[in-house]
């Protein structure tokens, strides 16, 4: 006695997979990578009286001529995110900005790659969908608002690569002296 046809197995299997895809899955709140840490506010270094005045206290420019090199590539690493991702689920996510972004998907992954100047591994998980401003994100997302960029998720490995409008703009600023990010390390033109 047959139960199932060929063609009611392929219906049910399609129906489970739909069920399971859609339904909201657990996510493990506090997984994801955390952000680089805030720099302390763009401020205007105090005065030095000349008694008082130390290397440690007072920037010089030679102090910042040292610096410029790996600030500069800092915020070059700064611009762009690309990673390797594994897990279970679904997910595609076309964006010109958070503003203009399409995408759904739904998935638990351990991500593997770049984000800014920080390689490592960390947890993503996602459950989103729609249209621009229109649409709904929930879980631990790692996306820059300004990104330009796109996110694929199939079954079990994804890719994710973008670039940081806001990034490109602090490099080129930073070039000229103005660190409008507060990421350089060592005294800036301005201290």
């Amino acid at each position: 006695m047959k139960v199932f046809t060929t063609t009611g197995k392929v219906l049910a299997s399609l129906a489970v997979a739909a069920a399971l895809t859609v339904l909201p899955m657990p996510s493990m709140a506090g997984g994801e990578m955390p952000s680089r840490p805030c720099p302390p506010p763009c401020a205007p270094a105090p005065a030095c009286a000349p008694a008082s005045c130390s290397p440690a206290h007072c920037p010089s420019w030679f102090d910042f001529i040292l610096y410029y090199p790996l600030n500069r590539v800092n915020d070059v690493l700064d611009i762009f995110r690309l990673n390797v991702g594994f897990g279970y689920g679904f997910g595609i996510n076309l964006r010109a900005t958070e503003l203009l972004e399409v995408g759904i998907g739904q998935y638990e992954s351990i991500r593997f790659g770049m984000k800014g100047r920080v390689l490592g591994t960390y947890e993503e998980n996602i459950c989103e969908g729609g249209v621009g401003f229109l649409g709904w994100v929930g879980g631990c997302l790692q996306r820059d608002p300004s990104e330009v960029g796109a996110d694929i998720h199939l079954g079990i490995v994804g890719v994710q690569a973008a670039v940081s409008l806001v990034e490109v703009v602090d490099a080129v600023t930073s070039i000229f002296g103005l660190d409008i990010q507060c990421d350089d390390l060592g005294p800036t033109l301005w201290d």
